[in-house]
């Protein structure tokens, strides 16, 4: 009776043995289920993208001047809003009050010395009538024109000389104006700097800075080749780590022609030119140094475009897998833009073929495959 039991089981297993290779064989029949598409002709953007930073669009930075001496009154302290051409600190003025003084005296002087000359002209005329009565008018003409010349070229060199007295004491004045400092712009005064107007270990800070906290746009750094592509008006995507959740649309307001200054002294360590871009934000609600990723969009086009994880780049060439009659082939391609997760099909696909898309790395050239 056990005899016959043990043969029933193993027959039964023998029979689910068999059932399981059947399902296995029948489950893999067609290869490994692959998802495919077809390449699709569509609007593709080509984008550069660059680290940025935020930054205020519109401030004012104050240096100190040897030319123009030592800050005498501070008018404003950090934190107070201030409105374009409002007084923000003024420079020491005692040397151009006396050097005004000095040749506003030197203008009247000369005033007085044309006043003076003029009415000797006057009374020559008086004397010249008398003579022309008593001797004539020739001989009143050759005692007269002597000291009529004179007379003239002593008139002619008071008026030089009182025009450039009149034009110092322009020039003196106009100083006078600068040394009053005012806000270009309508902000906030950032940084009051007093200690940069003395201290060398200060000599190159801003001793005032006032910016708009209300513009703030972006900057970054250009390639040579991405100088060339970058120009006014393009369309900028900007993004924070910061915010990861959103972004900031704005647009190129100016590409340097001059590449940045390197700061190494040694020429073996320049760095390859770059080029400043500056990007208008309409709404940037970020703080002045925040850091960014801009994305510029540089051209628009219809191309045949493909997923991106549908493409392979291999040791020698770049290639996708197509599908024909149920097997995998590699199909090598040439790419162009990549934008997002598409990317340009410039040579090897058409839109006819189906590509694979989610292509592993056990797929290989001819093998059988399930497509969906």
């Amino acid at each position: 009776m056990k005899k016959k039991v043990w043969i029933a089981i193993g027959v039964t297993a023998v029979f689910l043995l068999l059932a399981g290779v059947s399902v296995y064989r029948q489950a893999f029949a067609k290869g490994p289920e692959v998802k495919t598409s077809h390449p699709v002709q569509e609007e593709i953007k080509e984008q550069i993208m660059i680290p940025g930073t935020a930054k205020l669009v519109n401030e004012q930075k104050i240096y100190a001047s040897p030319e123009k001496g030592e800050i005498k009154e501070f008018l404003v302290e950090e934190g107070d809003s201030v409105k374009k051409g409002e007084v923000l600190a003024k420079f020491d003025d005692q040397a151009l009050e006396l050097e005004l003084e000095k040749v506003k005296l030197q203008a009247e002087s000369g005033y007085i010395k044309i006043n003076q000359l003029e009415k000797e002209e006057d009374q020559l005329r008086d004397k010249e009538k008398e003579l022309r009565k008593q001797a004539g008018e020739k001989e009143a003409d050759k005692q007269i024109q002597p000291e009529r010349d004179q007379l003239k070229l002593e008139k002619r060199l008071a008026n030089l000389e009182l025009s450039q007295v009149l034009l110092q004491k322009k020039d003196i004045e106009k100083r006078l104006g600068e040394l009053e400092v005012k806000s270009t712009i309508d902000g906030v005064v950032l940084q009051v700097n007093k200690a940069a107007t003395s201290d060398p270990a200060t000599a190159g800070k801003p001793v005032i800075y006032v910016g708009d906290l209300k513009a703030v746009g972006a900057s970054g750094l250009l390639s040579e080749f991405d100088s060339l592509k970058v120009k006014e008006g393009q369309k900028v995507t900007l993004r924070s780590d910061a915010i990861p959740e959103k972004e900031w649309k704005g647009e190129v307001s100016e590409v340097a022609d001059m590449p940045e200054e390197n700061q190494g002294m040694n020429p073996a360590e320049k760095s390859a030119p770059q080029y400043r871009v500056e990007v208008t934000v309409k709404e940037l609600s970020l703080r002045s140094g925040f850091q960014l990723i801009m994305e510029i969009e540089t051209d628009k086009k219809k191309a045949l475009t493909v997923p991106a994880n549908s493409v392979i780049t291999g040791d020698s060439s770049v290639y996708v897998f197509v599908v024909r009659d149920q097997k995998s082939y590699k199909q090598e391609v040439e790419t162009g833009v990549a934008s997002g997760n598409k990317i340009e099909i410039t040579s090897g696909l058409n839109e006819k073929d189906l590509i694979i898309t989610n292509p592993s790395d056990q797929l290989k050239d001819g093998m059988e495959v399930d497509a969906k």
